[in-house]
């Protein structure tokens, strides 16, 4: 039989999926995989109307369309100013109503960004917010945030497994796994805010958790490999988030010292007292010895070596900072854009 005689498959929710996600391939994957579920839920929530599958299809758009528009949002959170919703199109409704025409969205006018101070070559850094908001997150808030989330974990999988040879033990673990999908997405809002690496803002459901028993429910959230990933996360991150605590506490607290120490010297105050036992300190390969009352003022050219020398390393601690904000924002959005299947079972 020849390919011109073969009939061709009948248009199905999957093979859509798959064309608009070879489509979006290349995009930010936290953008691709809000646009997959807006897509998966209104043609979903069409076919369930009695809509066919055909129909409901054309309606949402063409593949290339819709792609195009979600690639016309901003994938950088510090971009948000045109963005006014997190869809890039406005589907086919619930409820039925038409939809408004994409082509509306890719036809609004792009305008070439105004340069920015944090484009500057390596000082520039001091100007942008994503190597500050990497900074309190890896000096604070991402370490309080990980050791809640870890005490929580600990304490709740203990009693799980403590309760496994008992019927309480299962529910345990599925509250322990759906509540590391909840704490994975709280700290993926905070890891959006402050190092500026977009998260998803559909959640996937789990499939057949909404069709189903208690039992059939509770073996939904078990085989789910999201839910055993968010709370692998809640378990790893710990470490890492001390240890980045760490780093990032004592780059910074050295690079302050040496900035204000000598400009303390302005104000008329020693740059350091010592026990009156010391008779001599090396400070910047330069020995230099305390006066009767055990303070130390460093001469001229030292102060100004040392600010110098302190205001290179703090530029070395904010590259640091948006460097490891860059990846640790990147894995926790792998963790939370994973889909192994789709969401609910296709007609």
């Amino acid at each position: 039989m020849h390919d011109a005689d073969q009939v061709p498959s009948p248009p199905s929710i999957e093979g859509y999926l798959a064309r608009l996600e070879v489509a979006l391939h290349g995009a930010d994957p936290a953008l691709a995989h809000d646009a997959l579920i807006d897509a998966e839920e209104h043609l979903q929530a069409a076919v369930r109307r009695g809509v066919p599958v055909d129909q409901a299809i054309a309606e949402f758009g063409e593949v290339d369309e819709i792609a195009a528009a979600y690639r016309g949002l901003p994938a950088d959170p510090a971009g948000k100013p045109q963005e006014t919703s997190h869809r890039a199109v406005d589907p086919p409704r619930i409820d039925g109503s038409p939809r408004g025409a994409p082509s509306a969205v890719l036809a609004t006018p792009v305008q070439a960004p105004a340069p920015r101070l944090r484009d500057v070559p390596i000082v520039g850094i001091w100007f942008d917010s994503r190597a500050w908001g990497a900074l309190l997150y890896f000096g604070g808030v991402g370490f309080i945030v990980a050791t809640a989330c870890f005490i929580w974990a600990v304490t709740l999988g203990g009693l799980a497994v403590g309760l496994l040879p008992t019927l309480l033990g299962l529910p345990v673990l599925v509250l322990l796994l759906g509540s590391a999908r909840a704490l994975c997405l709280v700290e993926g809002a905070v890891v959006q805010a402050l190092l500026g690496v977009r998260m998803p803002r559909r959640v996937q459901p789990v499939h057949g958790v909404a069709d189903v028993g208690f039992w059939q429910r509770i073996w939904c959230w078990l085989k789910d490999v999201r839910s055993w990933l968010s709370l692998g996360y809640l378990y790893a991150n710990f470490p890492v988030s001390v240890a980045l605590f760490v780093v990032t506490i004592t780059m910074s607290a050295l690079s302050v010292a040496m900035i204000t120490g000598p400009l303390l010297q302005a104000a008329n105050l020693p740059f350091v007292t010592l026990s009156s036992d010391v008779d001599r300190v090396q400070y910047l390969w330069t020995e230099l010895k305390p006066a009767a009352d055990g303070t130390i003022r460093l001469p001229m050219s030292l102060a100004l070596s040392s600010v110098g020398l302190g205001l290179v390393l703090a530029t070395i601690t904010l590259w640091t900072m948006r460097g490891l904000g860059w990846v640790y924002g990147h894995v926790v959005q792998a963790i939370q854009v994973a889909r192994p299947q789709a969401s609910l079972p296709h007609r």
